[in-house]
């Protein structure tokens, strides 16, 4: 869309125009319509960086409400099967949660002012209904056993969503680690160059890391159970059908029933999303990597999907890396939220749950974001092998000093060995090939051949288990997740 120049005049204008005119200002004609988007998440700018429409779908106002007539459906359904409701009052209610056609304009207004969105739908219901919907819709029950059943719903829709994509993209995963298994590259400790290690075995530890999230999400969902007590958790409302009513209940929606109410409880929220928060903390690692190896003087990787800038031609930003990283700071703001999610007291209070109702949805947003941005960099990812072995030359081969200090040690002993290496690369003179240092050490050179040198200072030499290690872990998850 084009913005002519009375638009863009009118928009800077905005905050000296008197308020007489405001109304008429063009760049109005869109700022200020009810649809108007002021988050990241529903911005026609930003909203595809942010979120997917898978997800934003699960958490959409369309699905919530819909969430919520389902479990009123559920309620009366059970409740007629109990026969504490006549069943042509089920089946009145049933017909006028499909027929119903929600004014959502309406819904909001109400809820505007009763702070809920339950009353006022049940209004529409009431209306769409005959005396029946009337008199037994929502009978005995309260707003917070919807409101937060159909937030489990939600969530059990969201991790799904969420393990299924990460399930295809440890599988992804192995199988570059599995490629570059013999990939020979530079370890970094503390910044600082280590040993040899492979690139396999480097991308095995966001495997595992991504398998063992899989399995806290499989932990939590099993924890996810209907939330119908009544007013204070007593069920007091059908005397002693209470528990018969909630096993209904949950049945009907395809739950576990509650040991005990939980509307002051919200462990098992604040567990989703912290556990949403340690599957963006592994990309955020990963983005951290990626950033770091891609760097013009390391150059081990790039992104594929690499970003331009719009004043030097050269460069290639990392915007997959960039983005992860910013995901991830994001969802570590909604885990420190997830602990005052737990600030209730009493048998419950407003305050805390109102935070739910934004942080559970957008939890799952950036993290669904962040898996599609991990996913097309993998996909993309560029792994430049010859640049992992000139990099040794980096520090002049002195990573494989320990390389050479352990065969040493077989001929003289380890604590020998080490003082010979050390002292020689002390005494080196300034520049000196770590290669040079070793040809030149009598110490050396007296018990290790030529052969058994050049084999010491090969990096590919020096890489233990790391491919077994590959194998062995890659067959496991396969086994798991294939």
């Amino acid at each position: 869309m084009k913005l002519n120049k009375l638009v863009i005049a009118s928009a800077l204008a905005l905050s000296s125009l008197p308020a007489t005119l405001i109304s008429s200002a063009p760049a109005l004609a869109d700022a200020h319509t009810e649809h108007a988007a002021v988050s990241v998440f529903d911005s026609r700018v930003y909203r595809d960086l942010f979120g997917t429409q898978v997800m934003r779908d699960i958490f959409s106002d369309q699905a919530l409400v819909q969430h919520w007539i389902e479990v009123e459906v559920a309620l009366a359904k059970a409740q007629a099967e109990m026969g504490m409701i006549p069943q042509a009052a089920y089946r009145s209610i049933k017909q006028a949660a499909d027929e119903v056609e929600i004014d959502f304009d309406v819904m909001r207004q109400n809820t505007n002012r009763v702070g809920r969105g339950i009353n006022p739908l049940l209004g529409q219901l009431r209306k769409a209904g005959d005396e029946n919907v009337a008199t037994y819709l929502h009978f005995g029950s309260t707003t917070q056993d919807i409101m937060d059943t159909a937030t489990v719903m939600q969530i059990d829709k969201g991790i799904k969503q969420v393990r299924q994509e990460l399930q295809q993209l440890a599988l992804h995963l192995a199988d570059l680690a599995e490629q570059h298994k013999a990939t020979v590259m530079l370890s970094r400790t503390n910044g600082q160059d280590a040993i040899p290690t492979t690139f396999g075995l480097y991308l095995l530890t966001y495997m595992s890391e991504l398998d063992r999230h899989i399995d806290r999400l499989d932990e939590v969902a099993a924890r996810l159970t209907v939330q119908i007590g009544g007013t204070v958790g007593t069920l007091s409302a059908y005397d002693e059908q209470g528990l018969e009513l909630q096993a209904g209940v949950a049945k009907a929606l395809g739950f576990k029933v509650p040991e005990a109410p939980w509307n002051p409880s919200r462990d098992t929220f604040a567990e989703v999303v912290q556990t949403l928060a340690l599957v963006n903390g592994t990309f955020g690692r990963i983005a951290i990597d990626v950033n770091n190896l891609s760097r013009t003087q390391i150059l081990e990787v790039q992104e594929g999907e690499g970003g331009a800038s719009s004043t030097m031609p050269q460069k290639r930003n990392p915007r997959a890396s960039e983005f992860m990283g910013g995901l991830t700071r994001m969802a570590s703001m909604y885990n420190s939220a997830a602990m005052d999610m737990l600030s209730h007291s009493d048998t419950r209070q407003g305050s805390p749950w109102i935070l739910e109702w934004s942080v559970i949805p957008d939890s799952f947003m950036v993290t669904d974001q962040n898996i599609h941005r991990a996913q097309r960099l993998f996909d993309q990812l560029i792994v430049n092998q010859d640049r992992m072995l000139e990099n040794f030359e980096a520090s002049q081969n002195y990573v494989m000093s320990e390389s050479v200090m352990n065969d040493l040690a077989e001929k003289i002993g380890r604590a020998q060995a080490y003082d010979v290496v050390k002292d020689a690369i002390a005494d080196a003179a300034p520049g000196t090939h770590f290669n040079d240092v070793v040809r030149q050490t009598p110490a050396i050179t007296d018990v290790m051949n030529e052969q058994e040198i050049a084999a010491a200072l090969n990096p590919a030499n020096y890489l233990g288990v790391a491919e077994q290690t590959v194998e062995r872990a890659v067959s496991r998850l396969r086994a798991k997740r294939g």
